[in-house]
């Protein structure tokens, strides 16, 4: 009786196949800042498809690549406002110029975004915030710098501060001094294109990685990245502008410019084509009655997940069908995120609730 009422409640969660959508930190956007002046009415409509526009190229600049997110900065008021799935006023204040100063949390519907995207044949980066240590090299002249005077390593993050842009989605830790990586450096400084990574202390048992090389000479200003996030490794080369007369503000400018580079290279490893859905059949092992309920919650809150069906149940166990777009691989490391045991044999996926 009580493995038949179970059924008879699953089956009952069933009737709606459709994903329903949870919190997710690629379709949300808070604290949206808007001000306006004061009418009879708030909010008004054009408060509100203010904050909705903002958000949309905040949204857009989080999650696309640069050039697919400039496409988007003139899509229609009417077009973004079908997009939103729900919103929040947190906060509204007036002051004495007779203006709101309001703060937003806006929602977009993951379903009509990836309908938006693929119609336009846009990938989205679904990525989350990461922490990777950092090491800058500064090569100016014939001089190598790796901690003492040395512009970037000492101001990589105080920029952070001082523009203050605290939405990062890369947070960057500066690799301790270490007198191995100082004596290894000077002995390759002739060819440091020639570093070999494994060969610097502070990456030891660090699986997120930057390597910076800035090269200051002979009227040149570029930089080599190196990068591990991961266990997604990228090398790329970029010009730096440069002024004459603020050598400060071709430094600070360097800094914004490599920044944004690094979060480029690690959206380029995360995109998910929304234009080609795949299929993926699991079979759950259930040990305990609410077992599948569990893994509803779970495929409920993963974005790339368009839907999923039961496609056989019984006492032990239940076969379903999840619709999903991108790499097979992002599924397995979700799931995994979620405490969801995988084993995998013959190309059969079993899952187990932990």
């Amino acid at each position: 009786m009580n493995n038949f009422f179970c059924i008879f409640c699953i089956l009952l969660f069933i009737s709606k196949t459709e994903k329903v959508f949870s919190n997710n930190l690629n379709y949300d956007v808070n604290n949206v800042e808007i001000k306006s002046k004061i009418n009879n009415s708030f909010p008004d409509s054009e408060l509100v498809e203010s904050a909705f526009r903002k958000a949309f190229i905040t949204f857009a600049n989080k999650t696309l690549l640069k050039d697919d997110a400039k496409i988007l900065y003139k899509t229609k008021n009417e077009i973004i406002k079908d997009l939103v799935l729900t919103y929040q006023i947190v906060k509204n204040t007036k002051n004495n110029n007779n203006e709101f100063h309001s703060i937003f949390n806006i929602k977009f519907d993951p379903k009509k975004i990836n309908v938006f995207l693929a119609k336009r044949g846009i990938s989205y980066a679904d990525i989350s915030k990461v922490a990777v240590t950092l090491l800058p090299i500064l090569i100016s002249g014939k001089d190598t710098f790796l901690y003492n005077e040395n512009f970037f390593y000492k101001n990589w993050n105080n920029l952070n501060k001082i523009t203050k842009k605290n939405d990062e989605l890369i947070s960057y830790n500066l690799a301790l001094e270490n007198i191995e990586d100082l004596k290894y450096i000077n002995e390759i400084k002739g060819n440091i294109n020639l570093i070999d990574v494994k060969k610097i202390n502070s990456f030891n048992d660090i699986k997120n990685y930057v390597l910076l090389i800035i090269y200051s000479t002979e009227g040149k200003f570029k930089a080599f990245i190196k990068t591990s996030i991961k266990n997604k490794k990228v090398d790329r080369n970029i010009n730096l502008n440069i002024y004459p007369e603020d050598k400060n503000k071709s430094n600070e400018e360097a800094i914004t410019i490599i920044k944004k580079e690094i979060i480029q290279i690690w959206k380029e490893q995360n995109l998910i084509d929304v234009n080609t859905p795949s299929f993926l059949d699991v079979f759950l092992e259930q040990k305990k009655t609410d077992d599948y309920l569990k893994l509803k919650f779970i495929l409920d809150s993963l974005d790339i997940v368009d839907s999923y069906s039961v496609l056989e149940m019984t006492n032990d166990y239940s076969k379903i069908r999840l619709k999903y777009r991108g790499k097979i691989s992002k599924i397995r490391n979700k799931l995994s995120e979620q405490k969801v045991k995988i084993l995998i044999i013959d190309n059969v996926w079993k899952l187990k609730i932990k």
